[in-house]
Parts: C-alpha cells; sequence; structure tokens
C-alpha cells in the first residue's frame, strides 16, 4: 500500500492541465457529425496524456522514490511495460498516440437489439501520409480510395479513411465513406437544437466532453431496463445531457422536456454543489491525521521510514490537489434548460484529486493495523478429529425383539 500512496502523490502533484488554445473548437470537432448520433464524446489527448506522459517516465527518478529501491524497481517496471506496449502500438498503427494525436471526437448510435453499437472515430493529428494504404496491408483490410485518398475496410466491416484535411476517420463503412469525400459538408446546427447546445459546451474547449441525445427506441428500451427510479427519470425526461471538463473547472448541462422536472434537477445541481465544496475540506483532514500517525510507525521497515520522511511534502500535496471549496458556481435554469458551471483557477480547485491520497491513507494504517493484530494473535490449535464409532451389531429400529425367557 506504501507505493500506491507514494506513486499516487507523486503522480498526481505532477499531473497538470493547462488551457490548450489549439484545442478544436465546436466546428473542428464536429465537423464529421454524426446527426443521428446518440452520444458524443470528445478528448483533448494533446492537453491530458500528451502533455503528462513524461509524468510517468519520470517517476523511478524521483528523489523519494530512489529512497525504496524496492519501489523504484515497481515503478520502473511498470514505466517499462507501458513503454514496450507505446512501442508495439505504434508498430501496429503506423503512429504514436502520444505524440502524434492531438484530440479525438467519437459519435456511437446505439440501436436497441442490435448486437453492437455503430461508431464514427475522428481522430486529428499529425499522420504519414501513407498511413491508410499501410493498414490495409499490414491487417488484412481491403485497399480502395475515396477522391483519390486511399482507404482500408477491415474484415469486421470498420473503415479507415483520411479527410482532405488530414483527419483520420474510423468507423461504419457508410459513415466513413460519406464523410472522407471532399464534397461532405458539415451538418448545420439550428439554433437551441441539441447539436447548438454540444457546440456551445466544445467552444469553451474542455479536454473532455460527454454528451447524450438518445433516440426515442433508445429512451424506451432504457428505461424499461432501468425499472422505476430517478435514473430513469433522468434518461427519459432528457432531450440532450453535456458534461465537460476543462482547465478550470467543471460544467453541466441538461435541457428537460418539462420545466417541472428542471427544477427539480436545480435543487439536485445545487446539492451536488455543497457536496463538492465538502468534499475539499474532507480529504485535507484525513491527511492530517494520517500525517499525525505515520511516526508511530518509524523503524518498523525502510518503505515506511520513506513514507515518514515524505510526510510533509504528502501534506503539502493534499493542498496542491484541493481548494478551500470557495470555487465559483453558478446554477441556472432557464425554462426547461438547466446549466452549471463551477470554475477555480485550476480543475482540482473545483473536482478534488487529493481524495485518492486520503483513502489511499486509511487503508494503508487500517491494513498495517490488521496485519499487526494478525500477527499478535496466539496460533489456534486444532483438536484432531475423533475417529468415528464402529456401527453397533444390533438395536435399533427395525431389530426383531427377542423373546423374554423364564
Amino acid at each position: 500500500m506504501y507505493a500506491v500512496i507514494i506513486a499516487a502523490v507523486l503522480a498526481l502533484t505532477s499531473f497538470s492541465i493547462k488551457p490548450n488554445p489549439r484545442a478544436p473548437n465546436a466546428d473542428a470537432a464536429l465537423e464529421h457529425a454524426v446527426e443521428d448520433a446518440d452520444f458524443v464524446v470528445h478528448l483533448d489527448v494533446a492537453s491530458t496524456l500528451g502533455a503528462n506522459y513524461g509524468v510517468l517516465a519520470r517517476l523511478p527518478e524521483d528523489s523519494i522514490i530512489k529512497q525504496v529501491p524496492e519501489l523504484r524497481e515497481q515503478i520502473a517496471q511498470a514505466v517499462m511495460q507501458v513503454e514496450a506496449g507505446r512501442a508495439m502500438a505504434k508498430g501496429m498503427v503506423g503512429f504514436d498516440f502520444v505524440t502524434d494525436v492531438s484530440s479525438i471526437t467519437a459519435f456511437v448510435k446505439l440501436a436497441p437489439g442490435a448486437p453492437k453499437p455503430d461508431v464514427l472515430v475522428a481522430v486529428r493529428g499529425t499522420f504519414p501520409p501513407d498511413l491508410v494504404g499501410k493498414l490495409a496491408s499490414s491487417m488484412g483490410g481491403k485497399a480502395g480510395s475515396v477522391d483519390g485518398r486511399a482507404t482500408a475496410t477491415m474484415p469486421d466491416g470498420t473503415m479507415l479513411a483520411s479527410t482532405k484535411s488530414g483527419v483520420l476517420l474510423v468507423g461504419k463503412t457508410e459513415w466513413v465513406t460519406a464523410r472522407a469525400a471532399d464534397a461532405w459538408k458539415a451538418p448545420a446546427r439550428a439554433k437551441g437544437s441539441p447539436w447548438a447546445r454540444i457546440a456551445t459546451a466544445l467552444d469553451g474547449r474542455p479536454f473532455f466532453l460527454v454528451a447524450s441525445k438518445p433516440s426515442a427506441a433508445l429512451v424506451a428500451q432504457a428505461t424499461k431496463d432501468l425499472g422505476d427510479n430517478f435514473g430513469r427519470e433522468l434518461v427519459a425526461n432528457h432531450t440532450v445531457g453535456v458534461l465537460a471538463a476543462s482547465a478550470t473547472g467543471l460544467s453541466w448541462m441538461y435541457e428537460a422536456k418539462d420545466v417541472a422536472f428542471a427544477r427539480r434537477l436545480e435543487t439536485a445541481s445545487k446539492g451536488l454543489i455543497d457536496l463538492m465544496r465538502a468534499a475539499h475540506l474532507a480529504p485535507r483532514g484525513v491527511a492530517q491525521v494520517a500525517v499525525a500517525a505515520l511516526p508511530s510507525y518509524a523503524g518498523k521497515s525502510k518503505e515506511l521510514d520513506a513514507v515518514i520522511a515524505a510526510k510533509d511534502k504528502l501534506l503539502g500535496a493534499v493542498w496542491d490537489l484541493t481548494g478551500d471549496g470557495k470555487f465559483r458556481a453558478t446554477v441556472k435554469v432557464d425554462g426547461k434548460l438547466l446549466t452549471v458551471v463551477a470554475t477555480g483557477k485550476k480543475f482540482s480547485d473545483v473536482v478534488p484529486s487529493s481524495f485518492v491520497v486520503g483513502l489511499g491513507a486509511i487503508g494503508f494504517l487500517t491494513a498495517r493495523g490488521e496485519a499487526k493484530a494478525e500477527e499478535a494473535k496466539p496460533a489456534t490449535v486444532r483438536p484432531a478429529p475423533k475417529k468415528p464409532m464402529p456401527p453397533r451389531s444390533g438395536g435399533g429400529l427395525g431389530t426383531p425383539v427377542k423373546p423374554k425367557t423364564k
């Protein structure tokens, strides 16, 4: 558990998400949108994985980790495995997901009763011009072309193609073929439509976004499976819902089918905001208790001593990973539309990451206490099993009664 605590603290304190001025706006992210998609997922790879991958690679050389050779070896092995997987993936697909990909937007349509969803993924970044052709030959795909650019159709029906702007499209054949053509035009977004709501959120340059705009058929199926509860009402009563995380906070939007339900969610959202504020203070309290308790374990092992030596850094990390709970938040209802925006100077001012460290500290101390208690228990000596009694030779039900002799 000590390894989890140290690694989590060092990784979290080094990890950061900064605003990305080059992130795609709504027009770019939705250029190849599938109009009747039920879900949209967007990830800014450059500001998340790309900007922070080096944190993992540098962990084995951290001054605290180097104090514990066993821990350093474990983390070094993990880094080697990740690097090996990264190299293997690059060899298979022809590009480095960490350095060559800038952002991804996926469109998903779920048809009730269908064996699998229909998907279109738009990958933006820097790719070799012959990428699709190489993938067609190396992965057993059928080569083709759209407006002079190579396409590859895999045995499972998934198609790959690049657009004239260099976006790599992967997904359902009909969707990819239409969107890879030079004549493709992005679908229009009517004012106040679900796509307009999603576009507004994407224009905020979030590093992560997920949006739901389910079809009537999907809602009917989902509500049937969910039963009679609040989750069912959340699904059944919305035309579009968006959750977006940015470098400075979190926001969500929900357009209900009636004003009354929007008002109910206004109350729920205010409650969530209060819980988020409280979540900043609880980990700080847990961390302080844990740091105060750590010296009691001094001298038990070199691993524990390394944790104790780093206790001030651990405590400081918790403060870095939380705020004071006083982030700015607005909860607004305009008719059927609920909009919530919570912002701070950085993402962790709104959504605390330190609860991972606090829970890890509790688990660590609890596990150590339980282990010591088990060691202190005297060994239980079990008595040898008794030999089974031999069967009676007579008597019992069904035995004939002997006549009495005079």
